[in-house]
């Protein structure tokens, strides 16, 4: 049996909380998890004893040259190569799962974060797709449905991110 485990898996800003779950369930089945890379999607697990790990991933408006101590004495390890605005942190714990975010209004403004930047992603698509259209270019089409696609997934990404913001708002009025 293999002692080593690479697993390619996507994940969504908007629902974190499935990649987070995953990786407890590998955690628990003994599969530790060692190291997140190549934009955040690949991780590299090692065989070992079965663990009661907490995962939680940050996407900070920006870092300040404490934002790794608040998280090193609270102990929480990071777990990315810092690469890409989202930090992945990992806890051990034996009772109650820790988390990170301890409020609604956290999570949502993390998301709020999240559609911040797409919105400059499609400023910056939208001034790219107007070069093109006022340019002499070769490939003008192609180069055009390509931005236009690129600005169709952005709106997916913000309508997913402020459904999501929408459904957390709703739970926390049931709570």
């Amino acid at each position: 049996m293999k002692d080593d485990k690479v697993v390619w898996r996507w994940w969504w800003g908007w629902n974190t909380e499935k990649v987070e779950n995953w990786l407890e369930e590998m955690e628990q089945k003994g599969w530790n998890l060692v190291k997140v890379d190549f934009a955040q999607i690949r991780f590299s697990f090692k065989k070992g004893e079965s663990r009661k790990m907490s995962y939680c991933f940050d996407y900070p408006a920006y870092v300040k040259d404490n934002y790794f101590e608040i998280f090193k004495e609270d102990g929480w390890e990071s777990m990315d190569n810092k690469m890409g605005p989202w930090f992945i942190w990992s806890k051990s714990y034996e009772n109650e799962r820790p988390s990170i975010y301890t409020d609604t209004k956290s999570l949502i403004e993390k998301n709020n974060r999240q559609i911040r930047t797409v919105i400059f992603g499609v400023f910056v698509t939208l001034f790219l797709l107007s070069l093109v259209l006022l340019g002499n270019f070769d490939s003008t089409k192609l180069i055009s449905a390509l931005l236009i696609l690129s600005i169709v997934f952005y709106g997916y990404i913000i309508v997913q991110l402020r459904q999501n913001n929408k459904k957390l708002k709703q739970n926390a009025i049931k709570c």
